[in-house]
């Protein structure tokens, strides 16, 4: 019984090991509307689709910031053609745990931290000390960035088209199963 516990222990020592070193910010503006209030605080969730995001951080145009962090992210900036739009990509079926939705005047902020492939399962029922700290540090940013002018490029039609849908659910707010059997 003890062995096993302290195998679980080792587990999720590595998962967490895994998940936080390293991690960066990326910003995805959308207008989520009242899909916005079904993000809450400790939920996992599953994008079906690959999702996109930006390195660049600035003021927005859009009701909604998805600030994801992540350390496990394709950077797509090399293969962008004259778009500037600082392009990330996440895996299609990646998982997320909201750790924050922090709102500011007609802005909101929710904070999704990119779970790892393996052993995502554990931010089910598992919090950490970090995750209040980058709260914290990401909500900062964020009221740092509605005094910026939001970045042209990130202000275009085909970019908002792009980051039109919310993550781990449909347009309608029905939630993505969690696993696939």
């Amino acid at each position: 019984m003890l062995a096993k516990k302290y195998q679980k222990l080792e587990e999720l020592e590595k998962v967490i090991e895994f998940t936080y070193p390293g991690i960066t910010l990326l910003i995805r503006d959308c207008n989520l509307g009242e899909l916005g209030k079904k993000y809450q605080v400790g939920m996992v969730l599953k994008e079906l689709g690959f999702t996109d995001a930006s390195l660049r951080r600035g003021g927005m145009v859009t009701t909604h910031r998805l600030a994801i962090l992540s350390n496990h992210y394709a950077n797509m900036q090399s293969y962008e053609h004259d778009t500037h739009w600082g392009l990330c990509v996440m895996e299609a079926g990646s998982h997320f745990k909201v750790l924050d939705t922090f709102t500011q005047g007609d802005k909101t902020q929710i904070i999704l931290l990119h779970l790892p492939e393996k052993g995502w399962e554990v931010f089910d029922t598992v919090a950490t000390n970090i995750d209040q700290q980058v709260v914290e540090i990401v909500r900062e940013g964020f009221t740092h960035c509605l005094e910026l002018p939001p970045i042209p490029e990130l202000t275009t039609q085909s970019w908002l088209k792009r980051c039109h849908y919310p993550i781990g659910m449909s347009e309608k707010g029905d939630y993505f199963p969690l696993t696939t059997d």
